[in-house]
């Protein structure tokens, strides 16, 4: 992952690397550095306002019940065991008592084939959701802390763009952010 920061206002050279640093092990931490091309990072210290956008690389596609157990007549068997409590969840959550476990991979079910077939089609787990949050929660511990005003921008489904100032966040920074991440899409 490649990590930019653009500085104005003072202390450019040593607030840069400490920047790229920042950003560089938070990421790392927080679990996502490898799923994310490019992070760049606009400060200004004069106006204290901050703009941190994330290019999101390639993530798995969600896994779905289908992509992990094998079907039978009245029971699956779960074929990998990551992400069964969650499977479970969300099976018992969505049809109760109709669904139960016979033993640690397999799941028993009284269901019609018409709901086979639409509980085959549910996600278990969406990899971009949790690494949108995990994203989000890093980005959250960049940011300084006095810069509580915060303007998420969407520009795009691959990118994550936050505003933080301690003052209202004006159109010219809104437009600035959506630069910034306009610039990463390239």
């Amino acid at each position: 992952m490649e990590v930019e920061v653009e500085i104005e206002g003072g202390g450019e050279d040593f607030g840069r690397k400490s920047y790229e640093k920042l950003c560089s092990d938070i990421l790392r931490d927080m679990g996502v550095r490898t799923s994310l091309e490019k992070t760049h990072m606009y400060c200004n210290l004069r106006e204290h306002v901050f703009i941190i956008s994330v290019k999101i690389g390639d993530v798995p596609k969600p896994v779905r019940v289908v992509d992990m157990v094998d079907f039978g007549k009245d029971k699956m068997r779960i074929r990998d065991e990551k992400l069964a409590p969650r499977l479970l969840s969300l099976l018992w959550a969505k049809y109760g008592d109709k669904i139960w476990q016979i033993s640690r991979l397999d799941i028993g079910y009284d269901l019609s084939m018409d709901e086979v077939e639409r509980m085959k089609e549910l996600v278990v787990y969406d990899f971009k959701e949790d690494l949108t949050a995990r994203i989000l929660d890093g980005l959250d511990r960049i940011l300084p802390e006095g810069a509580r005003v915060r303007l998420p921008i969407r520009t795009s489904e691959n990118l994550v763009t936050i505003v933080a100032s301690e003052n209202p966040i004006g159109e010219e920074w809104r437009k600035k952010a959506v630069e910034i991440a306009s610039r990463l899409e390239k």
